[in-house]
């Protein structure tokens, strides 16, 4: 995924800041109420780790089931063995390609390219029927204050 930013100069005229390739996983943007136009991400916050009040947009791909499968029986930090976790975030997933199924405690939904998911912190575990990777762009707004 590449990612353009832009920027206004000190004449006012509007210019690009940052034209880069955002590797899968990685941050595109992050806010935070004391920044609200972000900064450029240093690479040192690729995990999924949230600021409180803060917003962040990750290019995100998520494996076939096979693959994942095999990511699971390994152990993955803050997934339960099924694959489902929760957020302190509310998360815009814009499925950009492939297809997935979002699962959750009762009932699932099926996407397809250009669906969106508004994923309110509830539990949810993401499928991959496909033989290659989906491919998604996620908006997440972690909650002011996280819970203790």
């Amino acid at each position: 995924m590449k990612r353009i930013v832009t920027t206004e100069g000190a004449d006012g005229r509007s210019r690009i800041l940052v034209e880069a390739d955002v590797p899968p996983f990685g941050l595109v943007w992050e806010s935070d109420p004391a920044n609200w136009l972000g900064s450029e991400p240093d690479g040192s916050r690729d995990t999924l780790e949230f600021r409180p009040g803060g917003l962040s947009a990750r290019h995100i791909e998520i494996p076939p089931d096979a693959v994942m499968a095999e990511y699971l029986k390994q152990g993955i930090p803050g997934l339960d063995a099924n694959g489902f976790h929760r957020t302190p975030t509310l998360d815009y997933l814009i499925l950009l390609e492939g297809r997935l199924v979002l699962e959750l405690d009762e009932g699932r939904a099926e996407l397809k390219a250009g669906d969106v998911v508004v994923q309110r912190g509830t539990n949810h575990a993401w499928r991959n029927p496909e033989a290659t990777p989906a491919r998604c762009l996620a908006i997440m707004h972690c909650r002011p204050e996280t819970a203790a």
